[in-house]
């Protein structure tokens, strides 16, 4: 048969046709035209991005009857033979099948012999690292003292493997995976030569199914023409590669938007009547949602996005819906996903997992949100926008009055004095309390009439800010630093905040924390963490200064926390930790209700 498939037709002739390799090209001319042509070459890369095309293109131009040209004719009778793989210059040879030692001996003995009518001997070894460790070692002594008039080239996918001594005597370059768009437009030029009218969506799901290999992409559309003929639709190459239609992609975005479990175990059972591969849908939706995370970063007309433009609206109002936290955290997860699909059995299970995951991510939050909600410096701030028929059973928390039993005036936490802070207050470790709280989690149904009143009440019982005692420095000075604090590093300025005492004294910033605040006190003395701080202390009094945090003695009253009374009963117990700031903070958080609540010694 005289047919040739398109990936050998259109195979580049000439440096200029080979796409996405300039910085390999051009330095190959330039070495060509002034004369400085290494012995050996170490090509590496990804499979079919050009790595023996450019050897091949390399031997015409050393061998061409105008040359050594970094323009090669293409119409001599060196260029032809070695474009036809007839010529007896350029011998390449596949190393996975001739790695043994006797054929490097026989390699050495034929690259001893001059050229037959070019001026070099091109030796093209492809799959080098496949070479046995003794040929490896055949092969260096030829490397260390080349014949006259020939050139090494070895190809290979993993360059690692190549002993450290052959890869010491080669110039290496490594061949880049080619873009979305250059591969996309490298098939819409040769759908051109070939009178294939091909719609744009058709090209797009070629070139991302093709992962930056330009050779896949060129056997994908000869796949198609045999498939769909001349005209090659979208729909029909979706069909023919097992690809899933743009809407089911939107289909899950609604679904983690709106925060629907049934809706995304029921995208699971459509792929299944579909006859998709769950595994393949996973890695689009990899794709899809890295597409959406640069859409959300870097604008939905980036050049880094690999879509065509009449998709970029999609992914930009995809990416107008969750946050950059919760697009690197669904992406986490299909990645889990994804290899668990590809370990384990039973892919269903595992995808349907995944994606219940991906809709309750939104119930993770920040571990800076959670902080300075506990500390009572600002609001908390949900990552998803919640869906309006959502929105008012989310609100509804803990009842603003038990059902078993009302709180007694003499149960009730009493008022702080002027000097207690209230973010020590608030921020109390629930380790410190006396009693067991176990908490189950909430649903709509779960919530009663009077959970309404729940979020009005917790702002009614949240104790007023009380700004810290200051020394060596004035009211001026500690705002500036807690502004900058907060402009260049939020979480830094979440911690200080729980401070109660500031001190300046012998080119030293101290700052005092109560013992229950100890883990944020910690957190602050992370070795970055203090350095943002002294850094901006510094600059914003004018003097270097060293950074201390300490501990004192909490100014909590004993009765002001969850701390269990002699003589509570139950009822008792359960109504002060339902009016607890933290034990109602981390409720509205992570949603739930108190089951029970037992003495310490109760077991």
């Amino acid at each position: 048969m005289n047919y040739q498939v398109i990936a050998r037709k259109w195979r580049p002739q000439t440096f200029a046709e080979i796409v996405g390799q300039q910085h390999v090209t051009r330095t190959l001319q330039n070495a060509i035209e002034t004369g400085r042509v290494a012995h050996a070459y170490i090509f590496s890369g990804a499979r079919g991005v050009g790595k023996t095309t450019t050897a091949r293109i390399l031997a015409k131009a050393l061998n061409c009857v105008q040359g050594p040209t970094s323009s090669p004719c293409n119409e001599c009778a060196s260029c032809r033979e070695i474009a036809a793989g007839s010529s007896l210059d350029v011998l390449e040879i596949d190393a996975a099948s001739n790695r043994g030692i006797d054929q490097v001996r026989e390699l050495r003995d034929m690259v001893r012999y001059a050229p037959a009518g070019g001026r070099h001997k091109i030796v093209i070894l492809d799959e080098a690292h496949m070479l046995t460790d003794e040929a490896s070692n055949a092969l260096l002594k030829t490397l260390e003292e080349p014949p006259d008039k020939v050139v090494f080239v070895m190809a290979t996918t993993q360059p690692e493997d190549l002993v450290d001594t052959i890869r010491s005597r080669s110039q290496h370059f490594h061949f880049r995976a080619l873009s979305f768009a250059e591969i996309a437009e490298a098939l819409k030029a040769i759908a051109s030569k070939e009178e294939l009218d091909v719609e744009p969506g058709a090209i797009a799901v070629m070139a991302r199914t093709a992962d930056g290999s330009l050779r896949d992409a060129l056997s994908l559309i000869e796949q198609a023409r045999a498939y769909c003929g001349a005209k090659i639709s979208e729909a029909q190459m979706r069909e023919l590669l097992g690809v899933v239609q743009a809407e089911i992609l939107d289909e899950l975005v609604a679904a983690i938007e709106n925060r629907s479990t049934e809706r995304a175990l029921g995208l699971v059972h459509r792929l299944l009547a579909e006859g998709q591969n769950l595994q393949q849908f996973c890695r689009e939706a990899i794709s899809h949602f890295r597409n959406v995370l640069v859409a959300k970063v870097c604008g939905a007309d980036s050049d880094l996005i690999a879509a065509p433009p009449e998709e970029r609206p999609r992914l930009a109002r995809a990416a107008a819906a969750f946050s950059e936290e919760d697009l690197t955290r669904f992406f986490q997860i299909l990645l889990h996903t994804e290899e668990d699909l590809r370990r384990k059995p039973d892919p269903r299970l595992h995808l349907e997992m995944g994606l219940l995951r991906l809709v309750n991510a939104a119930r993770l939050a920040p571990l800076e949100e959670v902080l300075a909600e506990l500390s009572g410096n600002a609001p908390v701030r949900s990552s998803v926008p919640r869906p309006a028929a959502e929105a008012a059973p989310a609100a509804r928390s803990i009842p603003a009055k038990p059902a078993t039993a009302p709180p007694s005036p003499a149960a009730a936490p009493p008022s702080p004095t002027p000097a207690t802070n209230a973010s020590s207050n608030t921020a109390k470790p629930l380790a410190q309390a006396s009693a067991f709280v176990r908490a189950t989690p909430v649903t709509p149904t779960d919530a009663t009439a009077g959970g309404a009143a729940a979020a009005p009440a917790r702002e009614a019982d949240t104790n007023p800010e009380v700004s810290p005692a200051v020394a060596g420095l004035d009211s001026a000075q500690l705002g500036a630093i807690k502004s900058e604090i907060f402009s260049k590093a939020q979480f830094v300025g979440q911690l200080v905040e729980s401070a109660t005492r500031w001190e300046v004294e012998a080119g030293e910033l101290r700052l005092y924390f109560p013992t229950e605040n100890r883990a944020l006190a910690d957190l602050l003395q992370a070795r970055d963490n203090m350095e943002k701080l002294r850094t901006i202390a510094s600059r914003v009094l004018g003097q270097p200064l060293r950074v201390c945090v300490k501990l004192e003695a909490s100014s909590v009253p004993s009765g002001s926390a969850t701390k269990v009374r002699t003589g509570e009963s139950g009822p008792e117990l359960r109504a002060r930790f339902e009016q607890d700031p933290i034990v109602r903070a981390m409720l509205e958080r992570f949603g739930g209700r108190i089951s029970e609540v037992k003495r310490r010694d109760e077991g």
